[in-house]
């Protein structure tokens, strides 16, 4: 009698598993041959959906990059324009020299524009005073036609490594780059400068004081030789710094070296 019954018991298990693996089985197979007739009746419309929305995603972006970066663009190329027209020529023209030129005066707005540039990382605005540098230096120094043009390098004033990463953007290698690309000059990073006390700290006899701060980098030395070398700075404040930077170009047997700041200060 007990096997007989676990037989019952074995035989109603048996049939209810049976019974539930066919149920759940069939309707997961029900269920998927429905699915796949969903796909293949709305597949078309589907796919076409997201092609639409991969488009307006991607026309969004664009329309956003261009807002911003040519809203950012406008912005630099207006505030330096007018920054520009407002100097006055006969009051910086007495401080240049025959080989040293300027964009005006350290005085607003230019002079907002440049410690913006090197304090809060405008490098637009900085390539953009680098463009219209260029224009200055085209006329003062004569590098309008090809012959003359090969006979000029661009070097930028380094700015210290620490200081440089401390600021995020070395502000007078971004203008450098702009002249000498609107120039169609060679750029050569050929001078490095030792890390001390900014210069705002120092007065001119400070400045001389530190001798040896800049050095020609190893290796780098010949693509000065037989040159006439263009120094870009932002400011000239004593002249301490183009003096010392000159004078090392020099002793690397640069022929000439003049100077294009983008303003001095008044003294």
């Amino acid at each position: 009698m007990i096997g007989g019954m676990n037989n019952s018991i074995f035989k109603r298990t048996f049939f209810w598993l049976t019974q539930c693996n066919e149920y759940f089985l069939g309707r997961g197979r029900a269920d998927f041959q429905r699915a796949l007739l969903w796909l293949k009746r709305h597949e078309i419309h589907f796919w076409r959906r997201v092609l639409v929305s991969i488009q307006c995603t991607s026309t969004w972006l664009s329309e956003c990059e261009e807002y911003f970066l040519g809203r950012g663009r406008d912005n630099a190329h207006r505030a330096v324009n007018e920054a520009v027209q407002l100097q006055s020529p006969h009051r910086y023209a007495k401080f240049e020299t025959s080989d040293l030129c300027c964009l005006g005066l350290y005085e607003l707005p230019l002079s907002q524009i440049v410690l913006a540039v090197k304090k809060e990382r405008w490098s637009r605005a900085g390539t953009v005073l680098g463009k219209v540098l260029a224009n200055k230096v085209r006329s003062k120094f004569g590098v309008n036609d090809y012959d003359a043009a090969q006979e000029w390098v661009v070097v930028p004033i380094p700015t210290p490594f620490l200081r440089r990463v401390m600021r995020g953007i070395d502000h007078s290698d971004i203008i450098a780059s702009a002249l000498a690309k609107e120039l169609r000059l060679p750029l050569r990073r050929v001078l490095w400068q030792r890390f001390g006390s900014t210069q705002k700290t120092l007065n001119r006899a400070g400045r001389l004081r530190r001798l040896q701060r800049f050095a020609l980098r190893r290796w780098h030395g010949a693509s000065v030789v037989g040159k006439n070398i263009l120094l870009v700075d932002d400011i000239r404040t004593t002249g301490a710094t183009l003096d010392q930077a000159s004078q090392v170009l020099r002793q690397g047997g640069a022929i000439r070296v003049a100077a294009a700041v983008i303003c001095m200060v008044e003294k």
